[in-house]
């Protein structure tokens, strides 16, 4: 059941008195947030480069000046109360809005500086990334770009904990929330050791595309299902009734193919790698003749952001480059 006086003691800290009193301490909802996250003083404290007492401390008066407690000890973690989870719910949008705010008032001052977290897939980030930031840092020479190497779960994950403020990656399921902008249509293709070219002509159609036949006995090297095209390998093999003879699983594509490119195995990959000379003399690329669907790139930010005007020009420049890279 919900505490009723604990409900009402913050509401009322939300409506006035942090606000009368503290003068919206920032420092400490950063606190909350990121003690919610961890769910230990300690690890909170290292990350958030404060001693663990001082944390302590601040969490306590925190807590004193609300009348509640925030967190509740549970099997050795700290662990959100009811008040706790209003007061972070109030924390995360009272921070979005300070946010959006100092971005609006930054793009008001004629020498705004802005900082721009971009979150990409490593492998895609070698091909699209050096031409659109050439032209970016043509006339946005006063920003700060952080840019985050992740594959797509993580990559979500950190969008969705405000640590990133765009992606550029698959579409996000949550459609309320996020705009997923195509630009682009990328295939996935079979990636085999160019010593296997003549084993595997026996499986190509005439169109240049290979079958995924009984008598395909190569050994694949696969995806963990964590990844996108872990999950898209084992829709290939559903859609074509074949049973792979898998001999190495792993979660990173670029040593999938550095591995085929050992002669190890053969794997399914983006197309973006074709395009990649370090692997050129050692992979062929095949389509596949029974799967021709296409994985959509978007641009993948909030709705509710707001896009100060050096994040509004590299979306544009996004926009302009990404379709013309796809089209090599």
């Amino acid at each position: 059941l919900v505490n009723h006086n604990c409900f009402l003691s913050v509401m009322h800290f939300i409506k006035g008195s942090f606000i009368k009193e503290n003068f919206m301490n920032w420092n400490q909802l950063h606190y909350v947030l990121t003690i919610a996250q961890e769910k230990n003083i300690t690890k909170a404290a290292q990350k958030l480069y404060l001693s663990q007492p001082s944390l302590s401390m601040s969490l306590k008066t925190l807590e004193e000046e609300l009348g509640v407690e925030i967190f509740e000890r549970k099997k050795g973690v700290l662990e959100l109360t009811y008040a706790g989870e209003l007061f972070c719910h109030w924390a995360e949008d009272s921070l979005r809005s300070k946010q959006i705010l100092s971005d609006q008032l930054s793009d008001i001052s004629s020498n705004a500086r802005h900082k721009i977290r971009l979150g990409i897939s490593p492998h895609r980030s070698l091909i699209l990334l050096p031409d659109v930031l050439t032209d970016f840092y043509k006339t946005a020479d006063n920003c700060d770009l952080q840019i985050v190497e992740e594959p797509t779960y993580l990559l979500r994950e950190m969008l969705e904990d405000d640590q990133l403020d765009l992606i550029i990656d698959v579409p996000h399921p949550d459609t309320i929330n996020y705009q997923s902008e195509l630009v682009a249509r990328e295939q996935i293709l079979l990636a085999a050791p160019k010593a296997m070219d003549k084993q595997l002509q026996k499986n190509l159609t005439l169109d240049g595309s290979l079958r995924l036949t009984a008598d395909l006995k190569a050994p694949f090297i696969l995806l963990t299902e964590k990844q996108i095209i872990g999950q898209i390998s084992q829709r290939i093999f559903e859609t074509s009734n074949f049973r792979p003879l898998t001999s190495i699983t792993c979660s990173n594509i670029d040593t999938a193919l550095t591995l085929v490119a050992r002669g190890l195995g053969i794997c399914f990959a983006p197309e973006v790698f074709v395009w990649q000379e370090r692997f050129a003399d050692h992979i062929s690329y095949y389509p596949i003749n029974n799967y021709r669907d296409t994985r959509q790139i978007c641009l993948v930010y909030r709705k509710n952001h707001y896009l100060n005007q050096h994040l509004r020009l590299l979306l544009d420049i996004f926009r302009e480059k990404v379709p013309f890279l796809y089209q090599h």
